[in-house]
């Protein structure tokens, strides 16, 4: 299966960055504990927000997406969601509606945004090759857990972004244990919504997903 990466923050590209679209949530949201790895305990995601939601919308371009970003959590519009829902695509679990409080918006438009939904993928569906993923650690201490691939050094770089294929339960959408916060999707997902043109949905190839946080080092290539 070919997978590919979802570009929450598309930037430098004026048709990438028409629909960008990010929220946060309100502090008078509660959050219940993190998600766990099954095997070792550890922590993989974040604190798990809960309803009611309500939610701040930010805007980059001159419209709103379909789609919104946050950390670990997307919304998804109500043309998203039904769309979603008949596509036969493995579920992302219930779409919840939010309350829009505000929205910023950095170039002046007209217009309310869509009705939006809370969506939260699966995280752990499948886990990322480390060594076909050429992904360094600092210290190189590599992971200790097998499955969450958790205890390892601060991730400072990979070339690219390589599912364990065999740890991957066949879901469309998720969160792969190894790069929290990394949202992927199948190409049965990018070929489905290839048909709708999906306002701020960009996906890149995972082959080609290479990302630095240390670009000065002298050994980052």
């Amino acid at each position: 299966m070919k997978f590919f990466v979802v570009n929450k923050k598309p930037s430098g590209d004026e048709n990438c960055e028409r629909f960008r679209t990010d929220f946060y949530y309100d502090d008078s949201v509660t959050k219940s504990d993190a998600p766990r790895c099954p095997l070792c305990g550890a922590f993989v995601g974040m604190l798990v927000s809960m309803p009611p939601y309500r939610v701040r919308l930010e805007t980059w371009g001159a419209e709103f997406g379909d789609l919104a970003f946050w950390m670990s959590d997307f919304l998804a519009s109500d043309r998203f969601r039904d769309a979603y829902q008949c596509s036969g695509l493995s579920t992302i679990g219930d779409f919840e509606s939010v309350e829009v409080l505000s929205i910023r918006r950095h170039i002046k438009f007209r217009g309310e945004p869509p009705s939006y939904f809370r969506a939260m993928p699966k995280i752990g569906s499948a886990r990322i090759d480390p060594v076909a993923s050429e992904l360094v650690w600092g210290d190189e201490k590599k992971p200790e857990c097998k499955v969450c691939l958790s205890g390892a050094g601060v991730i400072k770089r990979w070339k690219r972004v390589a599912i364990d294929e065999s740890s991957w339960n066949g879901d469309d959408v998720f969160y792969p244990y190894g790069l929290n916060g990394t949202l992927m999707v199948t190409e049965r997902f990018v070929d489905w919504s290839a048909k709708f043109d999906f306002r701020n949905l960009i996906l890149n190839d995972a082959d080609s997903s290479a990302h630095d946080f240390y670009p000065n080092e002298v050994d980052s290539h």
